[in-house]
């Protein structure tokens, strides 16, 4: 059993019904953990945003909905955290990799000026962060398949045992 059980489980019963129950005690904690760092990489953005738009206007717009974005599936992922939810922090995170390495690699009217700057420190920050994110969210995924894959074989194997005892109302 887990420190974190007993919170956990006042925290299932004053739920809504509607809402998805947790994986497991974990879940609260990756959560926290998804929410901040999509917190961070919007923070650590938001340093960059007034230098970078007097220098390449359309990358401080790649940059406002960059943040937007990690605004957005932190309050999702604060509120609950889905599978779909993972996989937006999932995206938002390749995306933003994506982006620093497409800038340090070509020079394009997008960013001509970081061509090969692979040293900025926000940058590495942000870098970090990202990547520690993305494992998460794969690893939040992968949880949430498996709870899903397992409630599935125990609704089925569940009607398949009335079935076997002859009740047929149960399936």
């Amino acid at each position: 059993m887990s420190i974190l059980q007993p919170i956990s489980n006042l925290a299932a019963r004053a739920r809504r019904p509607t809402a998805q129950p947790s994986v497991n005690a974990n879940d609260s904690v990756l959560r926290a953990t998804g929410v901040l760092s999509l917190l961070a990489i919007g923070a650590i953005h938001f340093l960059q945003i007034v230098q970078t738009t007097e220098q390449t206007p359309l990358l401080g717009v790649t940059f406002l909905f960059l943040i937007a974005g990690c605004l957005a599936v932190a309050a999702r992922l604060a509120i609950r955290g889905d599978l779909r939810t993972w996989i937006a922090s999932a995206a938002i995170c390749a995306a933003a990799i994506g982006g620093y390495a497409f800038t340090r690699t070509f020079s394009t009217a997008l960013d001509n000026q970081d061509a090969g700057n692979w040293s900025c420190m926000l940058g590495l920050a942000a870098l970090f962060i990202e990547t520690t994110l993305l494992a998460f969210s794969a690893y939040a995924a992968r949880a949430h398949r498996a709870v899903r894959r397992s409630v599935t074989q125990t609704g089925t194997s569940r009607q398949r045992a009335s079935l076997v005892r002859g009740n047929s109302n149960a399936a």
